[in-house]
């Protein structure tokens, strides 16, 4: 028989583990007001790539209807992901109060509407919305006469800041560059890319808001494992238009490695990305959220055969997941944009097998047999 103590202490309530509850909170965030519009999260183009091939770059408006139509989410992030998230969200924090410290600090978290219309007076509205991570006071390093450094600020000029996290081997390769990447010093991840030149284009209510000059904006990179952090500044060809340009912090614009040209058989050119190219697409976007059915997608789940085929010999695709797609079939071996997409299970509903079953060549019963669910 149980003692009286025994019974008390299994009746005692279990208190919920800590880091649950805050997981709870982080899924919940704070309340937001959507601001309407487009956002920079959404911008997408299709460019001309430094092989001289036009791609289509940023987000599925496929998985932008079905973000601004509200549809429900059905694969949201893991609990993981979560802390993911907020260790980003602390690196940025981290960053505000050290440029505070430093008395640079403009604004942070600065919210704004912008027209991004070629022509506001005349051409069809693109309300964006967005949020500048930063705008810090010019500053710089000078000897002075007496040989000491000190930290010069120029009140009349500014630099918007574009603050990104990444982590492993991939994050470190594509910020500060390998023998394998395109750039010898690293380059922008092209969404982020996007999104920094859209508030490039939007930077006159800054420079008249502080009665500064905010000649480029700078993206801030840090590897959340190992702390290795890498900027670049970033710039448009016409000042507030025209071709997006990446420079090293000296100034030096960044070009592809020659040696590629022996690797793909042609001349590296200087990549063609311009807010036309996003114009284009957010005008696409607009006309899409009009129907209530969703545009056509755009990326794939799975490569077919002669797309990875295509995309290894073109060195797109690593030799591991070549093997994993000849190897293991149902493997979802396509475009990251739809692994991670929230949306994947309303976009493909069978997996893999979605487009047969759309273009009858397989029933659902049999998709799901193919996946080993249910009987032939």
């Amino acid at each position: 028989m149980a003692s009286n103590n025994d019974s008390k202490d299994n009746d005692e309530p279990i208190a919920i583990d800590p880091l649950n509850s805050a997981i709870t909170a982080l899924r919940h965030g704070h309340y937001r007001e959507s601001l309407g519009g487009v956002n920079p999260t959404g911008a997408s183009a299709e460019m001309i790539n430094e092989k001289g091939e036009k791609v289509l770059v940023g987000k599925c408006l496929r998985q932008v209807w079905y973000s601004k139509k509200k549809i429900p989410r059905t694969n949201t992030s893991t609990d993981n992901n979560q802390f993911v998230f907020m260790m980003g969200h602390m690196g940025e924090a981290g960053l505000h109060e050290a440029w505070t410290n430093a008395g640079i600090l403009l604004e942070s978290n600065a919210k704004l509407v912008h027209n991004l219309a070629k022509n506001p007076d005349k051409d069809e509205e693109i309300r964006l919305s967005g949020e500048v991570d930063a705008i810090l006071r010019w500053s710089e390093m000078r000897t002075g006469d007496d040989g000491v450094q000190r930290v010069h600020i120029d009140p009349t000029k500014a630099i918007g800041i574009e603050v990104k996290t990444k982590y492993g081997f991939f994050g470190k390769g594509q910020i500060m560059g390998n023998r394998d990447s395109t750039y010898a010093m690293g380059y922008p991840q092209i969404e982020h890319l996007m999104q920094t030149a859209l508030y490039l284009a939007a930077r006159k209510r800054f420079e008249d808001y502080h009665n500064v000059e905010i000649p480029y904006f700078v993206i801030c990179y840090i590897l959340r494992d190992n702390g290795i952090h890498k900027s670049f500044r970033v710039e448009l060809s016409d000042g507030y238009d025209g071709r997006i340009i990446v420079k090293d912090m000296n100034g030096k614009e960044l070009k592809p490695k020659m040696e590629k040209a022996l690797e793909w058989n042609v001349t590296p050119q200087q990549m063609d990305l311009t807010l036309d190219m996003m114009r284009d697409r957010y005008y696409q976007q607009l006309k899409n959220l009009k129907s209530d059915t969703p545009p056509p997608r755009e990326y794939d789940l799975r490569y077919s055969d002669e797309k990875a085929e295509r995309l290894f010999n073109a060195g797109d695709l690593s030799k591991t997941k070549k093997a994993n797609h000849e190897k293991n079939p149902l493997d979802d071996i396509g475009d990251w944009n739809c692994s991670y997409c929230d949306w994947k299970d309303v976009c493909y509903p069978q997996g893999i097998f979605t487009k047969d079953v759309e273009d009858g060549i397989l029933t659902i019963d049999e998709a799901l047999v193919k996946y080993g669910i249910g009987q032939d």
